[in-house]
């Protein structure tokens, strides 16, 4: 049995990012690039006029007479402007030569072809300089930058439509149990839900990653069959259930018997200390406990924080705080704890309902707190670690 920060630097020296796919950024969301990417262009690729409005050259000038009209996506290139001259352009236009500033539409009088000015208009304003936001050869987006929309319009506007990221992992997810039904079907006596792989998914869908799930009893042929497959055909297998040493707990023997190398099971942590971590030729597995709430932590924790590292991010693990706790809390020293808790401003407060078979705390959680081994007593304001979970 290892301690949580062990677990953590075990996931952090054994995993490798996937290789490198090209793909439409529109189909690259969340995924990670690996070398920087360039600015083909300019950007703006000309001087661009910021308002609706008049191009002038002279600095508030009497008048000034109207020679052109410029819309936007217009060539202004045989425009060039004297002293005196000016010509009405709107947002996002091109700017002719000669111009010293753009008056805003709101501050020009026009009579015929002739406008003056009700207001003083700087040298430039309103004018938007070109490469103002980059310049064409200068870096657009930095290597190990995840790919979100605001990436992806920037993106656009340069022209690219393509970009190279690492490539997501195909992920299955197996729960074992007799006792499990699906969602939607009519629950006999004895039995329970089986949420956790819908739980995954969900979660997992927060990444725009497609899980494969399946449930199967607690079988020890159907268990080891069902492993072999997955660990054949995906780059990540993550089983619920069944990795203790329960007389139907088949999970643990099936990983032996397969030749799973083990990278660490049992983890010094409460919720889900039998977590399995280990890896079969070109695939990691990870097996979970059976309790949602222990399934969910030990996701945050360290499937997660796997999953990215596949895909390439540099910053896998969820974002800490230290923040002051709000109320007491005592535990044993032996374990450490993972707690569903509250964080507002710089105060975060425990929740009920810490059971690890217990989901509904999670439901308005923010963050877990770690209240790590060697310690059995936190006092009201001692500042503690939170873990922020994903929004």
């Amino acid at each position: 049995m290892i301690s949580v920060p062990d677990a953590i630097k075990a996931i952090q020296d054994s995993i490798l990012p996937l290789e490198l796919v090209k793909l439409n950024i529109e189909d690259a969301l969340d995924q990670v690039t690996h070398n920087p990417i360039n600015s083909p262009i300019h950007m703006p690729p000309f001087a661009q006029s910021a308002m609706d409005g008049y191009a002038l050259n002279g600095d508030n000038l009497p008048s000034y007479t109207l020679i052109a009209e410029i819309q936007a996506g217009a060539s202004a290139e045989n425009i060039h402007l004297q002293h005196g001259e000016a010509a009405r352009i709107f947002t996002g236009a091109m700017v002719p030569g000669g111009t010293t500033a753009i008056a805003k539409q709101e501050i020009v009088e026009r009579s015929n072809e002739q406008i003056t000015l009700t207001t003083s208009v700087k040298q430039n304003e309103n004018i938007r300089p070109l490469g103002e936001q980059i310049k064409k050869g200068e870096i657009a987006l930095n290597e190990h930058t995840v790919i979100n929309a605001g990436a992806a319009g920037f993106l656009y506007t340069l022209g690219l439509h393509e970009v190279e990221v690492y490539r997501k992992p195909k992920v299955c997810i197996i729960a074992t149990g007799n006792e499990l039904v699906k969602p939607g079907e009519e629950l006999p006596v004895g039995k329970v839900y089986e949420s956790n792989t819908y739980t995954l998914k969900t979660a997992l869908k927060g990444l725009n990653i497609h899980a494969d799930i399946q449930t199967v009893k607690d079988d020890y042929a159907s268990t080891k069959e069902s492993i072999h497959k997955a660990m054949t055909n995906y780059d990540l297998l993550i089983t619920t259930g069944g990795i203790s040493v329960g007389d139907y707990d088949f999970v643990g023997k099936a990983f032996e018997e397969l030749g799973v190398e083990t990278l660490f099971y049992k983890v010094k942590q409460k919720p889900g200390k039998p977590v399995f971590f280990g890896k079969h030729a070109s695939s990691y597995v990870f097996g979970l406990p059976g309790n949602p709430a222990a399934v969910l932590s030990c996701f945050y924790m360290y499937v997660l924080p796997a999953i990215k590292t596949m895909m390439g991010n540099n910053q896998p693990f969820l974002e800490t705080r230290k923040l002051a706790l709000k109320g007491s809390y005592s535990k044993t020293k032996s374990l450490s704890h993972f707690l569903k808790a509250r964080a507002f401003g710089n105060e975060v407060e425990i929740m009920n309902a810490q059971s690890s078979a217990m989901l509904s705390s999670f439901a308005t959680a923010n963050c877990l707190l770690f209240m790590p081994e060697g310690q059995d007593e936190w006092k009201s304001g001692d500042l503690v670690e939170a873990y922020m979970l994903p929004n």
